[in-house]
């Protein structure tokens, strides 16, 4: 990674103004001249001769392992990824490298797209570190490489007319303005180089916001601008003001820190009115938690003024550059606070952006990526930040994409260095989409903590139904992995014979998504079913769900969600009843029985109907022998679920009535179906029903429920003419 990508690694040129003398490299000798040369090259940030030395100490084949060292962290700094991995594999081959040495050459294999190769040094750094966790995102899921470049359509990338072959980035809107630092040797310090790069130092510029793109860069004026660093802005539209970075240089006062560097500082500035009634900048401020001991930078407030986000390397922070934020206090900005470690880490993090949604994004080095800088977000919650996510490729790169900002939901700008570009860093108009998600786990025994083999998992997302893009892989040791379409919450359902159903909840920014674990119960004997509305045949929620024994004691109870499923564990040899009741609905119950029975699940579904006057209710499979009214055992069994169901609604009155299809005389079938009433009314008295709760009523063929003429009807049609059904006369 370069300087340019932010005051990149906050590194800024000291005030050593003799600047070696602006010496040449010139031939010396011996070991420790060249040396002191390349150090006091590094001391000034001129990494470009300092590579010269070294490069040319390699060439004739007299450097050391410290040399080879020293070159490779010397091109990682100037950004060169190919030239530092090539400096580590020369180093590697010495035999003396350090364990440090072995993670920053896996670094560079993967910012190079060398993926294999980097997975193998990373597990070579694992053996000789086993309790470092930087490599151990990779090394537990290999696969992400190939998963963060897979899906191509989670943003859609574009060209922006307004950079240069200099460094383009840090980025913000004004009204209709587009803001944005560059490099290309406008305005203030003109064509001065920053030696670090060989580029000019970075201003300040404008440019015309059209829609989705931008035109006519300006840059803007010396007041805002100076001869050092400007950049990574950010504009305040609730308080009309700006901030940016800047060298701590305040008016032409300097402030070094001890060591003699100039470190970077925030700034700000008020658009206010002019003397002739038009816009124009206020006089700098520096921000009130500024230090000349530390870098401060990237400034960025919340959309609501809330909050202050901010990079930097002071002390508290877990690695190079952290992301900070201040709490508004009104009249001043809070102190300082880290953003922890879920976001932070051992690399560096940058370019704040906090979306209205409370969606952070940002760009890091330490966090899990494709190579250089990627891409980030992470939703930030009352209890504090929850899952981060690599926003993927095509948005990220093996190379540096940083500084992300949307000027809505989902359309914006960043930057980049990767290929195609006009030089250097180049921003670009995206519009991105929600991130694919990665779930990974195990289904265990909750007894044994064994694994369980062959579990069916199934997915759905916060909206009830099934995700669409559903990537299941599973795999042994009872493992699973899922690649699946962005939702805040998932139901994941684990199914295996002989075990409970599990459904488990899981929150995208809460729950840790790659660890998840799926613990199920093993059963003998259970009872499960699902509660479906009536009329319409779909899953019924909230019914209460209650299994009893044959005391009535109640073993268990449970509300119905989205799917109407429920379940029991049940006991060999023993009796129950399951009810199911909600408001509004016949309250009905099944009696199960586990007595004489292998270990098996007994499902009972219940089809809940509207407690109404007028409701009719058909009753399935009760069937008669022919030209008979006998009530057979398979229709007693249908008739004592009407029963319970009585039984569970004292005070409703029905009349059950029986029908016949069109075929035969109609006196006949009217006499018949007045018998099978009849019968089946005198059966449900003497389980116990009041009589003056049921009255029978035989219809024939006068009220057919199939719209066919008789001759045409099919015999399925004739079918379910022939029926008995309920309707509800009072409650």
């Amino acid at each position: 990674m370069d300087q340019r990508t932010t005051l990149l690694m906050f590194r800024i040129l000291p005030l050593v103004l003799c600047m070696l003398g602006g010496a040449h490299l010139l031939p010396v000798q011996g070991q420790k001249l060249r040396n002191r040369m390349v150090d006091r090259y590094a001391e000034v940030f001129d990494h470009g001769k300092a590579a010269a030395i070294l490069e040319d100490l390699d060439v004739k084949g007299k450097a050391t392992p410290a040399d080879l060292r020293r070159l490779a962290i010397t091109y990682r700094k100037l950004g060169d990824a190919a030239k530092a991995e090539h400096a580590y594999t020369r180093l590697m081959a010495t035999g003396q490298q350090s364990k440090e040495d072995i993670l920053q050459y896996a670094d560079q294999l993967r910012a190079n797209g060398k993926y294999s190769s980097a997975l193998e040094w990373y597990g070579n750094y694992a053996a000789l570190a086993p309790d470092d966790p930087r490599p151990k995102a990779y090394l537990n899921d290999p696969a992400m490489f190939g998963r963060l470049k897979a899906d191509s359509s989670s943003a859609t990338i574009r060209s922006v007319p307004i950079n240069s072959p200099q460094a383009d980035m840090g980025l913000s809107v004004l009204d209709e303005l587009l803001l944005f630092s560059s490099s290309r040797g406008e305005g203030a310090g003109g064509r001065r180089v920053y030696p670090w790069d060989d580029q000019p130092y970075l201003n300040l510029y404008s440019a015309l916001l059209k829609g989705e793109t931008a035109e006519e860069p300006m840059v803007m004026r010396k007041d805002v601008n100076s001869r050092y660093h400007e950049g990574t802005v950010s504009y305040d539209a609730k308080r009309k003001r700006m901030w940016f970075t800047r060298n701590n240089y305040h008016y032409g006062v300097i402030s070094k820190n001890a060591r003699g560097e100039l470190n970077l500082g925030i700034f700000y500035t008020d658009v206010i009115t002019g003397e002739f009634g038009q816009p124009e900048w206020a006089p700098l401020v520096s921000w009130e938690h500024n230090d000349p001991e530390f870098n401060n930078g990237h400034p960025s407030v919340s959309p609501g003024g809330e909050r202050f986000f901010f990079v930097s390397d002071r002390p508290g922070g877990f690695g190079g550059t952290d992301i900070w934020f201040c709490e508004n206090l009104g009249d001043r900005w809070g102190a300082p606070q880290n953003m922890g470690p879920k976001v932070n880490t051992p690399g560096d993090e940058m370019f704040p952006f906090l979306r209205r949604d409370s969606t952070l994004f940002f760009a890091s080095t330490g966090q899990p990526g494709l190579g250089g800088m990627d891409l980030f977000s992470v939703k930030l919650r009352a209890d504090g930040p929850g899952s981060v996510f690599n926003l993927g490729y095509p948005m990220n790169t093996q190379f540096d994409d940083h500084g992300l900002m949307l000027i809505n939901d989902s359309t914006g700008f960043f930057s980049s260095n990767r290929p195609g570009g006009q030089g250097s860093d180049d921003i670009y108009g995206c519009t991105i989409r929600p991130p694919m998600v990665f779930l990974a786990g195990r289904v265990i025994d909750s007894v044994t903590r064994q694994p369980i083999e062959g579990a069916v998992i199934t997915l759905k997302g916060d909206n009830g139904e099934h995700v669409k893009r559903f990537d299941l892989k599973t795999m042994d040791g009872g493992r699973f992995a899922i690649t699946t379409e962005y939702h805040e919450r998932y139901l994941l359902t684990s199914n295996k014979n002989g075990y409970y159903q599990v459904e488990l909840p899981v929150a995208t920014d809460i729950h840790p998504l790659r660890e998840i674990v799926v613990e199920m119960v093993k059963y003998d004997y259970l009872a499960n079913g699902v509660v479906t509305h009536g009329e319409t045949g779909q899953p019924l929620e909230g019914v209460t769900v209650t299994l009893v024994d044959g005391a009535g004691e109640v073993l268990g109870e449970l509300v119905t969600d989205a799917t109407g499923r429920y379940q029991f564990p049940l006991k060999p040899e023993t009796d129950y009843r399951v009810k199911a009741d909600r408001e509004g609905f016949f309250k009905q119950s099944a009696r199960i029985t586990t007595k004489g029975k292998p270990s098996q699940a007994i499902t009972t579904d219940f089809a809940m109907f509207p407690l109404k006057v007028d409701q009719v209710v058909r009753l399935d499979n009760i069937f008669y022998d022919f030209n008979k009214a006998d009530i057979r055992p398979d229709a007693a069994e249908e008739l004592d679920k009407l029963v319970a169901t009585l039984q569970e609604n004292p005070t409703v009155k029905i009349e059950l009535s029986s029908h016949t299809d069109c075929r035969g005389r109609d006196a006949y079938n009217l006499q018949l179906s007045q018998r099978r009433a009849k019968s089946a009314v005198d059966y449900i008295i003497s389980k116990g029903i009041a009589k003056d709760r049921v009255v029978s009523k035989g219809y024939g063929k006068s009220k057919p429920s199939e719209d066919c003429k008789c001759e045409e009807c099919t015999e399925e049609q004739h079918q379910r003419n022939r029926r008995t059904e309920f309707k509800v006369l009072s409650m």
